[in-house]
């Protein structure tokens, strides 16, 4: 598993359960891989990410969402190694109570480019997005 993936596996799969409980999930055949370039849906995001088609884009849906969610949900699989803060802290190192109100501003490599599982995925993580007041 990739470093801080524990604690996101257990989480991810706790909120994966609640999304399938509430019927958002999607029509695609369960068990099915993601073909790259592709959106992985719910049922999708049960496969186990070693059996997912790799490489996989990195999502766009994740800029401008909390980082914690987004690590422990579309960027579950993959290798995100560190979320700096503008102080130039790791949060992901943070205790949750600290990093939960951090947003992705910027994910390298770019949205879009297609990764390997193995792949270094650092988020850039602010208070609040570029250009928009911080809200306190």
């Amino acid at each position: 598993m990739h470093g801080r993936s524990i604690a996101s596996t257990v989480l991810g799969a706790a909120l994966l359960a609640s999304l399938c409980a509430c019927g958002s999930a999607s029509t695609a055949a369960a068990g099915a891989p993601a073909t790259p370039g592709s959106s992985p849906s719910v049922d999708e995001r049960l496969i186990p990410c070693p059996k997912r088609a790799w490489p996989q884009p990195i999502p766009a849906r994740a800029i401008g969402n909390k980082a914690m969610f987004s690590v422990m949900s579309e960027l579950d699989c993959f290798n995100v190694t560190k979320a700096v803060a503008p102080d130039g802290h790791d949060i992901l190192d943070d205790d949750l109570s600290v990093s939960r109100d951090y947003i992705i501003v910027k994910i390298t490599p770019d949205v879009g480019t297609m990764v390997g599982m193995d792949d270094e995925v650092v988020l850039t993580v602010d208070t609040h997005m570029p250009g928009a007041s911080p809200q306190y």
